[in-house]
């Protein structure tokens, strides 16, 4: 997102984008010496890269008309050889985008090579890579586990030169992502703060990639969210092949079976595990192959709680993050109970269709 203050909102989750107009708990010993940065956070600093956007957002309202142009700041970093990652809301509707390496004030023309609006992720690359040879990549890291630190580095608003804060890791959840509005995925909420412009940014712990800074909570204080590496590893594996096929769904609407009267209804035990299948997608994975009023109780053998999680790492995430690591043309098991009966069913997964609303294109407030 990348106007003058203007934040896309979901309720009041909003995109960190800067406009051009310009765990280990922290220690409680606030005497102790401060460290200056190591020539290892000077090598990690060189591949950060601060990237300018200038924009033309099409008027949806009057699409005669030429829309509205304006520019704003984003982050990205090096993870390969020509190869920048950064948020798809930092270089959507871009019409010029130009990085800037650390400690330089040359600008670089980029191009998009991949972009994913659905998980808010775009790859880049620079029309010469010689200025940046030598730069070390970022590597994408493992999740990290709650309350562990972080270091999120970027271009906020409030300068031009590059930010450091620090925070850790408080919560990991199954939430919307801001850019689209319709797509939910897994998210990692931190207490480090994170500023317009940070967006793309790298979130860092020992060294490598734990997340990309994306979206902030502007109705809370030091809340920001990061894509977690889970959704980054998808993306880069989805577009191996050249192409971005978009992430897939099983096509069902669940339903939580907490009240005591419907787990009655459905010969379920105080116990037993599952969640009631309440419609299921014309023409999606699971079209044929699940009904109403069936009970899931089981996705590849990992058992659904009556909430709709599942247990993965550790820690209970909602059932959908298992479809989330697979991609178009994988074979999904389905543990249901059907007229009191368990069956095994098997889906093949692929991509659903947004009705009227495409995923692949942001709304017009998105800058």
């Amino acid at each position: 997102m990348i106007s003058k203050t203007l934040f896309l909102l979901l309720g009041s989750i909003c995109l960190i984008a800067t406009p051009t107009t310009y765990a280990q708990r922290l220690p409680d010993d606030t005497t102790a010496p401060i460290k200056v940065a190591t020539p290892h956070a000077q090598n990690i600093y060189g591949s950060i890269v601060r990237i300018e956007a200038a924009t033309q957002v099409p008027n949806y309202r009057e699409p005669w008309k030429a829309g509205q142009f304006s520019g704003g700041i984003g982050t990205g970093f090096i993870i390969g050889h020509n190869r920048f990652l950064t948020n798809a809301h930092v270089v959507s509707n871009a019409r010029r985008l130009l990085i800037t390496k650390h400690g330089s004030p040359q600008k670089h023309p980029a191009k998009i090579i991949h972009i994913a609006h659905d998980c808010d992720l775009a790859l880049l690359e620079v029309e010469d890579f010689s200025p940046f040879e030598g730069l070390k990549p970022l590597e994408i890291g493992l999740m990290p586990k709650l309350e562990t630190q972080v270091r999120v580095i970027g271009y906020p608003v409030g300068g031009n030169r590059i930010s450091v804060t620090r925070g850790v890791v408080s919560r990991i959840d199954f939430n919307s992502y801001s850019h689209t509005r319709s797509d939910q995925h897994l998210v990692v909420q931190i207490d480090a703060a994170i500023n317009p412009g940070n967006s793309g940014g790298p979130v860092l712990q020992n060294g490598q990639v734990v997340g990309v800074a994306f979206q902030g909570l502007r109705s809370a204080d030091n809340t920001g969210y990061m894509i977690p590496p889970p959704v980054i590893k998808r993306f880069l594996k989805d577009i191996e092949d050249g192409s971005y096929d978009k992430y897939v769904d099983l096509g069902i609407t669940e339903f939580a079976m907490f009240n005591p009267a419907m787990r009655k209804k459905f010969g379920l035990g105080r116990t037993t595990p599952g969640v009631l299948v309440a419609s299921v997608t014309p023409d999606g994975p699971c079209d044929g192959v699940l009904l109403a009023n069936d009970i899931l109780i089981a996705i590849n053998g990992k058992a659904v709680d009556a909430a709709g999680n599942i247990l993965i790492g550790g820690e209970k995430v909602n059932m959908n993050e298992v479809v989330e690591r697979k991609f178009s043309g994988d074979l999904i098991k389905l543990d249901i109970i059907r007229d009191g009966k368990k069956l095994n069913k098997t889906a093949t997964l692929k991509p659903l269709a947004h009705p009227g609303v495409s995923p692949c294109v942001p709304h017009p407030r998105g800058r």
